[in-house]
């Protein structure tokens, strides 16, 4: 039997399918289904109610190129750690442990602050002392509490030995605040950053224990 007339043959079989049919047979390997219905739209997570989950919350100052916002409800005056000094993490002080780090930790102003991509962070701004105030923790102040009202960015500016104001000059919106509260931002930005112990790894390396 030749292979054309061979009813295992593929091709006879299509053959055979074409002549029951009256036509030629439509490629058998072609898609016709139409998958563009599966195409996500570009504001798919509204529609799916997706919300971004705050995870994390940085603990610095404003950037000089950003103008920044600060939530006039959300600060807490506290005890602040540096460590490494300088260019280190910011440690939260029980007030049980102060007399551990009494010297070297700074009564600080935690305050809620956002910049224009809506991204939140807390701001830590030293209290200015009231036997000798410091003209940079004076001027830093007074940019937190413009913020508070309008879109404001801060500059240092060394021969003047503080911080300037600019104001932004567009009408810009107001801030989308995240619907957590201060308590709740404190949790993230300080997770495992709370000295509440003698024992406490900081504490250690402070009296050269580690």
């Amino acid at each position: 039997m030749s292979k054309k007339n061979d009813p295992n043959n593929p091709d006879t079989a299509i053959e055979t399918l074409a002549s029951e049919d009256g036509g030629t047979p439509e490629n058998p390997l072609e898609i016709k289904e139409d998958f563009s219905r599966f195409r996500l739209s570009q504001n798919f997570g509204s529609v799916c109610g997706v919300r971004k989950k705050l995870t994390t919350v940085p603990v610095r100052k404003p950037h000089k190129t950003q103008f920044v916002r600060v939530c006039p409800k959300g600060k807490l005056d506290a005890m602040l750690l540096e460590y490494p000094e300088k260019s280190g993490d910011r440690y939260l002080i029980e007030p049980d442990v102060m007399q551990e780090v009494e010297d070297l930790a700074k009564p600080s102003r935690l305050v809620q602050a956002i910049d224009r991509q809506n991204n939140v962070f807390i701001w830590p701004l030293t209290i200015p002392s009231q036997d000798r105030p410091n003209s940079w923790h004076l001027s830093a102040m007074e940019v937190a509490i413009s913020a508070e009202i309008s879109w404001t960015r801060m500059h240092s500016n060394p021969s003047l030995g503080a911080y300037e104001i600019f104001y932004a000059e567009g009408n810009l919106d107001e801030p989308e605040w995240p619907e957590l509260s201060m308590n709740e931002l404190l949790e993230i930005a300080f997770k495992n950053k709370i000295i509440d112990r003698p024992d406490h790894l900081v504490l250690r390396l402070l009296r050269g224990a580690e």
